[in-house]
């Protein structure tokens, strides 16, 4: 009995394979090295075409003149010009790998930027994070409100592309930029070429921007600085007037000494290591200060003298702090206290 199968038509894209490889092109490593020579060269003209193409659109979605294509300019300067090079020659495979590495590394450098609160938590943080994927972290952007849903949809569909890309799996790549039937190796090249690629450009330079905050004041869009500010905010008024509030320094000792560390504790965590020593140093002052007040006037003055000091260093290195991020002038200083000695009176020690 003759076989069901014997006669049976092969897929199309098979056919189209041996039609491409087999029928059409010379066999050979030297034919196939001149064919892409030639096609780079035959490239150039289509070439100018995708790029005036591209500058349209690009001038669509980033206005010539405004903050943001400031902000597009500073950012394609320095990241993207293999990206627009691989789209002008018309190679939209390594184009979907390109600008899924640039997103990817960009989304993780930052996102250990805004965790870390010094030089030393972000070396830790970028050994912890650096086996994590745009996968992995486009969520967190969500959730910090510089993207939004769609944003974290086109991150993870730029990634299966490039991951289809890059293993060679064209069902996957199939699935997202064509009709999903395809399934060679070979057909990859087909469907990327077939792809608009200028969509992914916008908007992979779109998330760039709402990561680098090339829109925002920093004060209103880095979380690290907001964080900070509204911690430093919440504790210098405190700090430049000595914690001189009757009920404060009626307190047991031991019970200023757990509100101290609580009171400063979130500025003790985001702060960096010279803010942290300043801060230790007044938190050993400032409760021996209490307890001279009406006692002992000589030293009373002395450690106010002090502790004033303290308190307009650490001002500064909170300064010092929020200026990596943003602009300082938004923290405002209070005006230190002034106290006469000579009105409080409390039993000597």
């Amino acid at each position: 009995m003759e076989n069901d199968n014997q006669h049976k038509k092969p897929p199309k894209e098979y056919i189209e394979l041996l039609e491409r490889k087999l029928y059409v092109k010379e066999v050979g490593i030297e034919k196939r090295l001149a064919e892409v020579e030639e096609t780079i060269i035959n490239s150039i003209k289509p070439g100018k075409k995708r790029f005036a193409k591209l500058n349209i659109a690009l001038d669509v979605s980033f206005p010539p003149k405004s903050v943001k294509r400031g902000a597009a300019d500073g950012l394609t300067y320095f990241l993207l010009d293999s990206a627009f090079e691989l789209y002008f020659i018309g190679n939209n495979s390594a184009l979907f790998i390109e600008l899924q590495g640039i997103l990817e590394r960009f989304c993780l450098n930052k996102a250990c930027d805004f965790i870390a609160a010094d030089d030393i938590a972000k070396t830790i943080l970028e050994d912890s994070f650096s086996k994590k994927t745009l996968n992995d972290i486009a969520e967190y952007f969500k959730t910090i409100s510089l993207w939004n849903v769609e944003d974290v949809k086109f991150a993870r569909k730029i990634t299966h592309i490039r991951n289809g890309i890059a293993h060679k799996n064209a069902e996957l790549v199939s699935k997202h930029l064509g009709d999903g039937k395809k399934s060679l190796i070979t057909s990859i090249d087909e469907i990327t070429k077939s792809v608009d690629a200028i969509p992914f450009i916008i908007h992979t330079i779109e998330l760039l921007i709402k990561i680098a905050d090339g829109l925002r004041p920093a004060y209103l869009s880095h979380p690290r600085f907001k964080a900070r500010l509204e911690a430093y905010s919440a504790v210098i008024g405190m700090t430049l007037n000595l914690f001189c509030d009757s009920e404060f320094i009626a307190l047991p000792n031991e019970v200023k000494f757990t509100m101290l560390n609580r009171i400063f504790g979130k500025t003790y965590l985001l702060g960096s290591e010279s803010l942290r020593d300043k801060i230790g140093e007044y938190k050993k002052r400032i409760i021996p200060f209490h307890d001279f007040l009406g006692v002992d006037d000589e030293k009373a003055g002395k450690l106010h003298q002090e502790l004033v000091d303290l308190g307009m260093e650490i001002y500064e290195e909170m300064r010092k702090d929020l200026n990596v991020d943003g602009k300082s002038e938004v923290f405002v200083k209070p005006a230190p206290i002034s106290i006469d000695f000579a009105r409080l009176k409390r039993k000597k020690l």
